[in-house]
């Protein structure tokens, strides 16, 4: 949690080189930053997000478990209520293909979904202090949370990278 004496440093840059050289900076200085873009670049995601997203297991794990549960609701069903034809087996595997395939896609999709929300932290109700309408037009944004005493210095990084405005407020 953040208290009340931080501040929110907002750097605004026409250019992601100068941006992400920011960062760099700020990541240096180990302080809580986070990075707006009118569109979407790889080169941003190296920077800020290096380690691969958790996501990608919650899928994996909400597939394989659709899958099961997909394969034990047909095979269990057909157990409780059997309906024989002539010598064939009650559980037939090759039936019980398409439900297991459709709960995978299923609880895959939803749970990527899911993931995706609570690791991205969407939907963001309120905007943060730092959030500037330029960011989503033509501007990249740096905001940097940090404590009274640190202002100056972060300021001075954000310039040194080649901010076109530095702007303090209140809190991130």
């Amino acid at each position: 949690m953040v208290d009340s004496s931080t501040r929110a440093v907002v750097g605004i840059f026409t250019y992601m080189d100068d941006a992400l050289e920011a960062v760099k900076k700020v990541k240096a200085g180990n302080h809580e930053y986070r990075m707006y873009s009118p569109v979407p670049r790889h080169e941003i995601e190296e920077v800020t997000y290096p380690e691969k997203s958790p996501v990608r297991l919650v899928s994996l794990g909400s597939a394989i478990t659709g899958c099961i549960c997909g394969w034990s609701l047909a095979i269990l069903c057909s157990l409780d209520w059997p309906m024989r034809t002539s010598a064939k087996n009650i559980a037939s595997i090759p039936a019980f293909f398409v439900p297991g395939y459709e709960w995978t896609i299923l609880f895959g999709g939803l749970g990527t979904l899911a993931a995706i929300f609570v690791f991205c932290k969407i939907p963001n109700v309120l905007r943060t202090a730092g959030y500037d309408p330029r960011f989503s037009h033509d501007k990249f944004g740096v905001v940097v949370a940090c404590a009274g005493n640190q202002v100056d210095d972060v300021k001075k990084r954000m310039m040194d990278s080649g901010a076109d405005e530095v702007d303090v407020r209140e809190s991130l």
